[in-house]
């Protein structure tokens, strides 16, 4: 998926964390731009089309609950990645609950991050491609798992 240069938003107040996780997913072959605040999420938002939110629970200027049911209201179908320093279980049912589609806890397990990152965008690009019938979904998910040996085109 990286291949393609999907396009990642991360917001987190601390800068450390966004220098590092930012290093970590650009060498993964992502395009990443960082904010520090709702305010700023907000404005990015609305002017870049991307592929995939990692959202902060706690910032300055608001949370990431608030946040992600903003941008969902731009972008309904971006998908959102919440973790947090302070989670408890009642926090992540909540974030889930509400509008999150994954969650995870700092400190951050690069590999975990990573792998939360890739399935994210590809269950984004298996509905972008073959949208939410299910029978679809279950075709796309077993060429992706058992790419067929060969392929023919009839003209």
């Amino acid at each position: 998926m990286a291949s393609t240069k999907a396009r990642i938003l991360h917001v987190d107040d601390n800068q450390d964390s966004r220098l590092l996780i930012a290093a970590l997913l650009s060498q993964c072959g992502y395009g990443v731009a960082t904010v520090g605040s709702v305010a700023e999420a907000l404005e990015i938002v609305a002017e870049v089309d991307f592929d995939l939110c990692i959202l902060d629970v706690r910032l300055p200027d608001g949370n990431g609950l608030e946040l992600c049911q903003s941008i969902r209201k731009m972008r309904p179908k971006l998908p959102v990645l919440y973790y947090s320093a302070y989670a408890d279980e009642e926090e992540q049912r909540e974030a889930l609950k509400v509008s999150g589609d994954a969650y995870l806890r700092k400190p951050v397990c690069l590999d975990e991050l990573q792998q939360a990152v890739e399935g994210l965008l590809k269950e984004n690009f298996v509905a972008s491609w073959f949208g939410d019938s299910p029978a679809a979904r279950t075709v796309a998910y077993s060429c992706q798992t058992n790419p067929p040996e060969s392929v023919s085109t009839v003209n």
